[in-house]
């Protein structure tokens, strides 16, 4: 017997890049910039000499790198790189430094998101039209952005959060699939392994109803994403971040990023089962960009299975973004060209 068809009853919000943005946090195509500016004003990371091997990184990958000035393109940069890391590793001669480069280019990208995240504060304790809309108990948020605003917004402003599942009328159910600057992976951990430095995605969070499932052992938690409490102790954010694991655990936007996922099955079957259940999708500040395969056919699969949607509305200041979603998702979409609403400190 087939299963039966789910009841759309849920409001789901598809959040990009575009949000952040809005509230002065890098979008992808910033990301290089940022990270080059950070290695050339971190002590940390000029001794790690960052910038150094980032140029060595362009010149080997592409050849029009050795004039003053270039940038490649960051998503072709990164998606190089870690086809690089699978079919080029071990090989003699070679970029050699490609594992400490991948490792470093996560946590400098953290670092950029934490201090833009903390430069917004006041932007995020002020109410602000979009985020009052989305982060409300009852909604489900499926985001590929790594960073922290929704989590910070909900948590200046009450509002209980799960990482995992698919919630209830008393909390928002926030579902990144690409990871976040403050998770990583269970046998990666350098703390000790306990509900004080770390939780499970399914913990609830900011509610006075606590919910702190215990941290499984060692073993089991090896392939698990698990968060550190960077967001409980926002102060220490980056110091956490970067002495709690080896590595933040965040998927880069590279093509193909399909095995870079297993960690995050469960939150993609939750995304999986919220837009077959939603009864209106907002995309909002994102692309729909033709290479992220990944994510277009999640979207796709979970708008086809049963009933029709009450609509799909695509909230982005681009007409392409508008064709693009029509092409790949819904012919029939609602477009609002008016995009994320700019908080007046900004």
């Amino acid at each position: 017997m087939p299963s039966p068809l789910p009841l759309r009853e849920w409001d789901v919000y598809f959040v990009g890049a575009g949000l952040s943005c809005a509230l002065g946090l890098p979008n992808t195509a910033m990301l290089l910039d940022e990270v080059l500016e950070l290695a050339a004003r971190s002590p940390r990371w000029s001794r790690l000499e960052l910038r150094e091997d980032l140029e060595r990184a362009f010149q080997f990958f592409y050849p029009d790198a050795v004039h003053e000035g270039y940038m490649p393109d960051v998503v072709d940069f990164f998606s190089a790189l870690r086809t690089y890391l699978d079919v080029g590793a071990g090989l003699p001669g070679g970029f050699k430094d490609a594992p400490s480069l991948y490792r470093s280019l996560r946590l400098a990208i953290a670092q950029v998101l934490v201090e833009r995240t903390k430069e917004a504060r006041q932007a995020i304790k002020a109410s602000h039209p979009d985020l009052d809309e989305i982060v409300q108990p009852g909604n489900i948020v499926i985001t590929s952005n790594w960073d922290v605003l929704i989590e910070r917004y909900a948590q200046q402003h009450g509002v209980p959060v799960r990482l995992s599942g698919t919630g209830d009328s008393e909390e928002l159910v926030l579902l990144k699939l690409h990871g976040s600057v403050d998770w990583c992976i269970g046998g990666q951990t350098r703390k000790k392994g306990t509900v004080r430095n770390y939780a499970t995605l399914s913990e609830r969070m900011f509610a006075t109803r606590s919910y702190q499932p215990s941290i499984p052992s060692k073993l089991d938690r090896a392939q698990m994403a698990l968060r550190m409490r960077a967001i409980e102790n926002w102060g220490r954010a980056w110091r956490i971040i970067s002495s709690f694991s080896a590595e933040p655990y965040m998927v880069t936007m590279a093509r193909g990023k399909t095995g870079d996922l297993g960690p995050l099955g469960n939150v993609w079957r939750d995304a999986y089962g919220a837009l077959s259940r939603a009864r209106s999708l907002e995309i909002i500040g994102y692309s729909m960009p033709p290479d992220d395969i990944e994510i277009r056919t999640l979207l796709r699969a979970g708008v086809q299975r049963g009933e029709d949607l009450d609509g799909v509305i695509v909230r982005n200041p681009a007409p392409e973004v508008h064709l693009r979603v029509r092409q790949y998702l819904d012919r029939r979409v609602e477009s609002d060209y008016r995009g994320v609403a700019l908080p007046e400190s900004i």
